[in-house]
């Protein structure tokens, strides 16, 4: 008889009713070594497919015979608890290892995804190093932006990282003892151009400090002032600077108890062109800015491909985020992280905090990055693997916003240096592209957050997030000016329970990333480069 798969038949056995020796020694030979197959098929089949579980049981398990016909009652007794124990605890086993269960193996994508070019690969190594005087030059800059007697003043982090080479937020830990950089025009440069560098620092963390690397061409020009614990940091560094600088220009990052102290002492520069050049200073990135951003966006896309490779149907969100950081480390990427989210969850920007698996009608959410020589890189792919199937009505709605994430860059080449757009109306283009996609009317005040739920873009460089941003409003209303760096993010986002839905659908998340530098040529006219992609067609990284 059959029974859970496995057959069953009667011993065969010689004439008459007693059985001899040697076959009932030979029985239960046959018996062990089909016992012991049948708990190996039992335990290896925990790791099939849920739907060919039977089929393969049958094929896996061999046939046996039994001893006698008084043993066959505890022997299918026996097999009847197995049987009733492995479908009690099927569920669990389901519920605790899904990629295991749905899938035969740890890959089944077949996607080839060729190496990188080692020349690029070489090219990219060879911007790590700073060039000769990029930090005096920077600088330079600085100072011929700056009023007479105006100093600029910053703490350790990303604009001290850029014009000094180091103190970088990861140098240095800031605390409530100020430590302070002031640079300014040199009193007794008459061209006002030549810097003096004062670096003020507690000082029981003096010879910390004084032992932080820094290039050779900033070291010796660096002017070193220690406050003592009874002392008020913003007093010494007002009388170390003089009457020459007793104004100051305040980097955006400073904080704002810093800024008090400060402005009790020191007069603040508050005139926006001002502020505004000094900004620009390291918004428009030079061409080995541009390098080292176009070096880690290809680095932390080529991760991607990589890790959608190694992707299956029932892999979790927290699995495939364990492969994403092993490639992203493996480019030489360096604080490499990433947001992975399946399914209903990419309905929400940032995601929902599950371990979703990934099931054959999800897209897959990848967004992440890295850091190659201090500059970061930022990108997102909606996607979905060879095995999934996935509704053409959400391939539409992944259409929809690759067309409007191409829509700023085709306002910006119809652009020039004379008339430029602000970046508020790259926002407001690809808003209005999918206000009008969705099937109502483009806003002509109010922006439509309603399924774009967020800005278009931001800037990128020593930090993930920096001016300028790509939004509708008072951030957004400065000029698009060629060395700006930023992404072209949108998005489409129906939570399952929210209140919005596209064409009937819920439940959906999209957004395709990548970014973006502004270029000019030689008559004015405004253009660009991808340092990422862009995705031109589905199915593409």
């Amino acid at each position: 008889m059959t029974m859970g798969g496995y057959a069953y038949a009667p011993l065969p056995t010689q004439s008459g009713d007693e059985e001899t020796s040697s076959s009932r020694t030979s029985a239960k030979s046959d018996l062990g070594v089909n016992e012991s197959a049948m708990w190996a098929g039992q335990a290896g089949s925990v790791h099939l497919r849920s739907d060919d579980k039977s089929t393969q049981n049958s094929q896996s398990l061999p046939t046996y015979t039994s001893p006698s016909a008084s043993s066959q009652p505890t022997s299918f007794i026996q097999r009847l608890v197995v049987v009733l124990v492995l479908i009690t605890i099927w569920p669990l086993i389901y519920f605790l290892f899904p990629s295991y269960l749905t899938s035969p193996t740890s890959s089944s994508t077949s996607i080839d995804v060729p190496p990188l070019s080692p020349s690029f690969v070489a090219e990219c190594n060879a911007l790590l190093k700073a060039p000769s005087h990029t930090y005096t030059k920077r600088i330079e800059s600085l100072v011929r932006a700056l009023p007479p007697s105006t100093g600029w003043i910053a703490e350790p982090g990303p604009s001290a990282e850029y014009f000094l080479g180091g103190f970088a937020s990861s140098d240095w830990w800031l605390s409530e003892r100020p430590f302070l950089i002031h640079i300014s025009a040199s009193a007794s440069s008459a061209s006002s151009v030549e810097p003096t560098i004062t670096l003020l620092t507690p000082a029981f963390e003096a010879l910390r400090a004084s032992l932080m690397p820094l290039p050779e061409e900033i070291k010796s020009k660096v002017n070193w002032v220690e406050w003592k614990e009874n002392q008020s940091p913003y007093s010494v560094l007002a009388d170390s600077v003089g009457e020459g600088a007793r104004r100051f220009v305040s980097d955006g990052l400073v904080r704002h108890f810093i800024g008090d102290g400060l402005r009790d002492v020191m007069e603040e520069e508050k005139d926006a062109k001002v502020v505004q050049g000094v900004k620009e200073i390291r918004e428009r990135k030079d061409k080995r800015e541009v390098g080292l951003l176009r070096c880690a966006n290809q680095f932390t896309l080529h991760a991607i491909r990589k890790t959608r490779a190694q992707m299956h149907i029932g892999i979790t969100e927290s699995e495939t985020r364990a492969i994403l950081d092993e490639e992203l480390a493996a480019t030489g990427l360096e604080d490499g992280e990433g947001l992975i989210l399946f399914g209903e969850n990419a309905a929400l920007p940032h995601g929902s905090g599950t371990n979703r698996a990934l099931g054959k009608r999800d897209f897959a959410l990848i967004d992440c990055g890295g850091k190659w020589g201090g500059y970061v890189s930022d990108i997102t792919r909606t996607f979905a693997l060879p095995d999934s199937d996935i509704p053409q009505s959400h391939i539409e709605m992944w259409e929809t916003v690759r067309q409007v994430q191409h829509a700023p860059y085709e306002l910006l080449l119809s652009s020039n240096i004379t008339s430029p757009p602000i970046h508020a109306e790259l926002d407001k283009t690809a808003r209005n592209l999918l206000t009008i996609k969705k099937g109502a009317k483009a806003a002509s005040a109010d922006p439509d957050f309603s399924v774009f739920t967020h800005r278009l873009g931001h800037g990128i460089g020593l930090e993930g997030h920096e001016s300028p941003y790509l939004v509708q409003g008072p951030l957004g209303s400065k000029p698009v000016l060629s060395g700006h760096v930023f992404s072209l993010e949108p998005g489409i986002y129906i939570p399952a329970d929210g209140k919005e839905d596209w064409n009937g659908i819920k439940g959906v998340g999209v957004r395709l990333e990548d970014c973006f530098v502004v270029t000019q040529d030689e008559d004015g006219k405004l253009g660009g480069e991808w340092l990422s992609g862009p995705v031109e067609k589905w199915g593409d990284i």
